[in-house]
């Protein structure tokens, strides 16, 4: 049976092979090991699938500890500002998140405005949540500060006794008065507070008043000077024994009904003072304290706070929203792992405890040693020193002197050269630059047409080369480097006596530019003359080629005597040395004729014996050739101690793969090398 399986392995990599090396290479690997190196391919995939896991969840760890440390930083600020602990304490976070998804802000700000409101106004649950997140959307809106938003919102609401369930439409009231007369929305909620008692003695609402600063604010009235008037009049008619509201009833018919504004502003300063008498009276007259109309158009305005921040968000400040959203939902995972944290951090401040000692041991014996170390480098250093100096200090006196003595003959040689060279090249760039307007296109034609050649040529060649100039470089490294310190020795030996040769002669070559200028002139006007031939008869040849080359063939008269493709109609040409060329047609109608010219073609350039070597298939709409390996004898040396078994026989025959591989392809090598060198001799 071991037999058997010996047999059928060696017959599955010894059948027919396909003549692609890779591929052979590639099947036989497949019919040995494939299986295993295909577990190793998988194995390495699930490995860096692990890798990238483990890096995936360190960083979720990492988000996740960082996340529950900005909640436990709210909830910290909300337990410090508030006082608030237990389930008072359990209620405000859950209000806090409430918030927090609900608009776009940070923890700190929702933290804030929790704990602020709570603080003053005492508010819980549903109506601490909604005054929360109205007083952030406006901060956001009109760019008020939110810690100012929260202060005077909540004494306003205090002095005016606002009903917890009521502020929520008070945020939404002033607003809407802040946009219709373009006061502050702090500033507005300020004057509210400050003013309150004095305008809720006259009978004032608190929309009512609102919309009086408002408006008095949009008019241009000094609000602060007319508000002020207000207040001291109530103290002026309370001596009276009248009421404030009955009281300002009475001088606002005699202010608005008065003949002249000097009138008005008497009467007016009877009860608003002196100062502020024809404030108050212009007021009163043009209506700027009628505000009935005002007050009823906000009361049907149906705007609110959190309306207009919806309609102005962005897609960022939704995605904002959405991502708050997401973190609160992760919150229980986060505290969870922060506080998991927490209780970690004792236990491995104790082992730090415990192993801070050893670590101090070991750094205080390890100390002599660096320091021993460190004092070595110094000692050493501070010896080579010298050694760095003294060579500087011999190299810069010969770096110096052999620039000052080339720099001089070298700026003369260029002064002296330069103006014939300009001379030269402003002469010769027109009548190159037309050379090569007229030789770039036919340049550019060989070339897109010779470099796949050339680029298969060095593929195929560069197996052959590559040995041959590793050869090279080590004839060059054992042969030519050892001669170059002789042979300079020679050329500093040879130098003088060849510069004074030169000297001499340089003398007796001066008479000679005078011989040589009409030369030169003489030439120049043959070289014309001969341009203008070779132009006059490149044209001839251009029109003769065109006859036979359609215009878009690439040979020349000579064909394709060297082989090639020709792209219109052509002359083919002989090599007068090798008489016998094949032409292979494309035209489909003649494929079977073509076919066996290729195939006795390949046996007369020798690429194969002319027997058995290959069998050419042809089909369909592809061709094959399928390499006859028999005849080949494969014969590996198996020892075999004791018992063995199949298996064991199969592991043996593997190990075998490397060296199988590389007697395949050597017997190919020597198939195909040999049969070419062995050709008919009619191709010599």
């Amino acid at each position: 049976m071991a037999n058997g399986k010996t047999m059928q392995a060696v017959v599955n990599l010894a059948g027919s092979i396909d003549p692609s090396l890779g591929k052979a290479i590639e099947q036989a690997q497949k019919k040995i090991s494939g299986l295993n190196v295909k577990a190793l391919a998988v194995g390495a995939a699930v490995g860096g699938i692990a890798v990238a896991t483990g890096k995936a969840v360190v960083e979720a760890g990492k988000y996740m500890k960082d996340l529950g440390a900005s909640f436990d930083g709210a909830a910290d600020a909300i337990r410090i500002g508030t006082g608030a602990t237990g389930d008072a304490l359990d209620g405000l976070l859950d209000d806090f998140d409430a918030v927090y998804k609900s608009v776009p802000t940070t923890m700190e700000d929702a933290s804030k405005a929790i704990a602020d409101y709570n603080t003053r106004l005492g508010l819980t649950g549903p109506q601490l949540q909604e005054i929360s997140k109205q007083a952030i959307q406006v901060s956001d809106m009109l760019g008020d500060d939110l810690g100012s938003v929260i202060e005077e919102s909540s004494q306003a609401f205090q002095q005016w006794n606002i009903d917890a369930d009521d502020m929520g439409g008070a945020m939404d009231y002033i607003f809407k008065v802040s946009q219709s007369t373009g006061m502050g929305f702090t500033d507005l909620m300020a004057d509210m507070q400050k003013f309150g008692p004095q305008l809720q003695e006259m009978g004032y609402s608190f929309e009512t008043a609102s919309a009086l600063m408002g408006q008095l604010d949009k008019a241009g009235v000094n609000t602060d000077e007319a508000l002020g008037a207000m207040k001291k009049s109530v103290a002026t008619l309370a001596k009276e024994g009248i009421s404030a509201s009955d009281g300002l009833a009475m001088y606002y018919e005699k202010i608005k009904n008065a003949g002249t504004a000097a009138e008005a502003a008497s009467i007016a300063s009877e009860i608003f003072g002196t100062r502020a008498g024809s404030t108050m009276a212009a007021a009163i007259r043009d209506g700027s304290l009628a505000v009935a109309d005002l007050t009823a158009e906000l009361q049907e305005n149906g705007e609110t706070i959190a309306g207009a921040a919806d309609d102005t968000y962005d897609f960022a400040e939704r995605l904002q929203v959405m991502k708050q959203g997401l973190e609160v939902a992760l919150k229980p995972m986060a505290n969870t792992v922060f506080d998991g944290l927490n209780k970690f951090m004792p236990t491995l401040q104790k082992l730090m405890e415990q192993i801070t000692p050893a670590i101090s041991k070991a750094v205080e014996a390890a100390a002599p040693f660096v320091d021993e170390f460190l004092t070595g480098a110094a000692d050493a250093l501070e010896d080579v020193l010298p050694l760095i100096s003294q060579l500087a200090a011999d190299l810069l006196p010969v770096l110096t002197q052999l620039m000052s003595t080339l720099l001089p003959p070298l700026l003369n040689l260029v002064q002296t050269l330069l103006p014939p060279l300009m001379q030269i090249v402003s002469a010769i760039l027109p009548p190159i630059a037309s050379l090569l307007a007229t030789v770039l296109p036919i340049i550019t034609q060989i070339v897109s047409a010779v470099l796949p050649v050339l680029v298969s040529i060095i593929s195929s060649l560069l197996p052959v080369i590559t040995p041959l100039l590793e050869v090279a470089l080590q004839i060059v490294n054992s042969v030519i480097m050892p001669l170059l310190d002789p042979l300079m020795q020679l050329v500093q030996a040879l130098l003088p006596p060849i510069l004074s040769l030169i000297g001499a002669i340089t003398p007796l070559l001066t008479p000679l530019l005078s011989i040589l200028e009409p030369i030169a002139s003489v030439l120049g006007t043959i070289v014309g003359w001969v341009s203008k031939i070779v132009s006059f008869g490149s044209g001839v040849i251009s029109k003769i080629a065109g006859l036979f080359g359609g215009g878009g063939g690439s040979a020349s008269v000579s064909g394709y005597a060297t082989g090639g493709f020709t792209r219109g109609p052509s002359i083919a040409g002989e090599d007068p040395r090798y008489p016998t060329e094949a032409v292979i047609s494309f035209n489909p109608a003649y494929r079977s004729q073509n076919l066996s010219y290729w195939a006795e073609a390949g046996r007369m350039l020798g690429a194969s014996d002319g027997e058995s070597d290959y069998e050419l298939l042809s089909g369909g709409s592809g061709t094959a050739v399928v390499y006859d390996l028999s005849g080949l004898s494969f014969s590996p040396q198996i020892k075999v101690e004791g018992d063995t078994d199949e298996d064991a026989l199969i592991r043996k025959l593997r190990d075998l793969e490397p060296e199988f591989i590389d007697f395949i392809l050597e017997a190919l090598s020597r198939r195909e090398g040999g049969a070419y060198v062995t050709a008919d001799s009619r191709l010599y």
